[in-house]
């Protein structure tokens, strides 16, 4: 897996960051207190949550991610929020760690998914935001002082619009056109790991350890029941035969969460239990291979192996 696309993306997010903040530094004299507050808490939360969420895609390593996103949030946020005096100070402050800690959790929940679809989508996201907080301060300083009762014009300059246009181009073909992409690694075999390949701390890898178990034959069917836990289900791998048709229990655990609705692709079934209920299904026949199921979110996963 190369990171030079993403780290592309990332100068290219940062330069249009950088971009708008040389432009409203040039107007931060005609601002009031109230648009430079929006200033610090919004360069705070977008600068922390584009570099986690960037650093976080290709690696897949959460504790450096939410680190680094909150000190990059932190140093476009705290400074920004000058321009709305301590007030603004203390907007940026929470803004910058806050969008590092968001940036992060987005970063690892899209790992499982196309990130060919994603960045497209994360790129217009924040455009529009760096649109609009560059259209609100120059609407700020225009109407700065402004006594009149008449409604203060509010257009903006050709040049204004030419110069979006055309970085808003720019970035959308170069989200389009990089070849981004996490591949499945494996390294290690003694310690088990995400299908990222991230390495997990010893407190966590139960969570994605394989728990085996057969299927029990009766009354001409095989039978299994899976229990569903707040993280796993247990068992996650099913061992069953073929050309026999097999029916699951799902067993949800008081606290389980998301783990509740449990999604089986390659079959189109799609079920939710409720905390602390159960459910039985039956599948048909199956064919030998592998067919997967998981949570809504794609964080806990298991697997039914036909044989």
């Amino acid at each position: 897996m190369s990171l030079a696309p993403y780290a592309a993306m990332f100068a290219l997010l940062i330069a249009v960051l950088i971009g708008v903040l040389i432009y409203i530094m040039n107007l931060r004299r005609k601002i009031d207190e109230m648009h430079g507050m929006m200033v610090g808490m919004t360069f705070g939360m977008i600068a922390g949550l584009v570099t986690a969420t960037i650093y976080l895609i290709p690696t897949g390593n959460f504790l450096v991610g939410v680190i680094l996103g909150s000190v990059i949030g932190l140093a476009f946020g705290a400074p920004l929020g000058k321009l709305g005096n301590h007030l603004g100070i203390m907007e940026g402050v929470v803004a910058g760690p806050m969008g590092g800690m968001m940036g992060a959790m987005l970063g690892q929940m899209v790992r499982p998914f196309s990130i060919n679809v994603f960045m497209p989508f994360f790129t217009v996201i924040f455009l529009l935001t760096m649109i609009s907080i560059s259209y609100t301060v120059h609407c700020g300083a225009c109407c700065c002082g402004v006594k009149s009762r008449r409604k203060p014009s509010l257009k903006v300059s050709s040049r204004f619009v030419i110069t979006w246009v055309i970085a808003s181009v720019i970035m959308l073909i170069t989200s389009i056109a990089l070849p981004f992409s996490v591949e499945a690694t494996n390294n290690s075999k003694s310690q088990p790991s995400t299908s990222q390949g991230l390495k997990l701390p010893a407190s966590l890898q139960n969570i994605v350890q394989e728990e085996k178990q057969e299927t029990a034959v009766r009354n001409n069917r095989q039978e299994i029941t899976i229990r569903i836990t707040s993280s796993k289900y247990s068992p996650n791998v099913i061992l069953a035969k073929k050309k026999m048709p097999m029916a699951i229990t799902l067993v949800a655990d008081e606290n389980a969460g998301c783990t509740r609705e449990v999604v089986f692709p390659e079959l189109n079934i799609r079920k939710i239990v409720a905390a602390g209920g159960s459910d039985t299904f039956t599948i048909p026949s199956l064919e030998p291979g592998t067919y997967n199921f998981r949570c809504s979110m794609d964080m806990a996963r298991g697997k039914i192996v036909v044989s």
